[in-house]
C-alpha cells in the first residue's frame, strides 16, 4: 500500500510539472505573437489591380508630361506592366518593410477613409514612405489609393519618384531628376484604364 501512495506521488509531481511547463510554452507564445508587427500587404494590393487590368479587355491610355508637352496613346497590357512594375519595389517584401518601416494610422472623419502612413529613417536608397488609403466595408477593407515616394542617388544626381495609384481607375509616376549641376529636370507618365470621376 505504500508501494501505491508513492507511485501516486511520484506521477502527480510528474503531472503537475508537465502542466506548469505547457503553461510557460503558452504564454512566450502569445507574447512573440503580439510582438509581431501585422502591416498592410501593400504588394498584394498592387498585384491584385495588376492582375484585373490584366484580365479584362480594357482601352489602356498613356500620358507622357514632358517639359510642358503631352503626348498620348493606347497601349497594350505588356506595357502596362512594365509601366507598373515600378509600384512593385524590393522594398515592399514583408519582411523587409517590416524592419525598416514604422506605421502611423488615423481614420479621417470628413472623408471616411482609413489612412495608413508608412516611413523610414533610413537615408540610403529606395522607397522611403507609402500612403495606403482604405474604404471601411463590411468584413474587409477596400483600396482607396497608394501613394509612394522613393529617391536613387549616384555621384552625378539624385532621382525622386513620387508614384501614386487610384484603386480601379488609374496610376501617376513623377520623376523628379535633380542634378549636380545644371536645372532639375521632371518627368511625368500617367496611365488610365478608367476615366469615370
Amino acid at each position: 500500500m505504500k508501494r501505491f501512495f508513492l507511485l501516486l506521488s511520484v506521477i502527480l509531481s510528474i503531472g503537475a510539472c508537465h502542466s506548469n511547463q505547457s503553461e510557460t510554452t503558452e504564454t512566450a507564445v502569445t507574447k512573440t505573437d503580439t510582438a509581431k508587427k501585422n502591416y498592410l500587404p501593400v504588394a498584394y494590393y498592387l498585384k491584385a489591380e495588376i492582375a484585373v487590368v490584366d484580365s479584362f479587355p480594357l482601352r489602356i491610355m498613356k500620358y507622357q508630361v514632358n517639359s510642358g508637352k503631352t503626348d498620348s496613346g493606347i497601349i497594350t497590357t505588356a506595357i502596362f506592366d512594365q509601366l507598373a512594375k515600378e509600384f512593385l519595389t524590393p522594398d515592399l517584401d514583408s519582411a523587409r518593410f517590416e524592419n525598416k518601416f514604422e506605421e502611423n494610422s488615423f481614420i479621417d472623419r470628413s472623408t471616411d477613409l482609413v489612412s495608413f502612413t508608412y516611413s523610414t529613417k533610413d537615408t540610403g536608397n529606395g522607397l522611403k514612405r507609402v500612403d495606403v488609403l482604405l474604404s471601411p466595408g463590411s468584413g474587409y477593407d477596400k483600396l482607396n489609393s497608394i501613394y509612394m515616394e522613393s529617391i536613387s542617388k549616384n555621384k552625378d544626381s539624385s532621382l525622386i519618384s513620387k508614384m501614386s495609384w487610384k484603386a480601379g481607375r488609374n496610376f501617376s509616376i513623377l520623376h523628379i531628376r535633380q542634378p549636380n549641376k545644371g536645372p532639375e529636370t521632371t518627368n511625368q507618365t500617367i496611365v488610365v484604364w478608367d476615366s469615370r470621376e
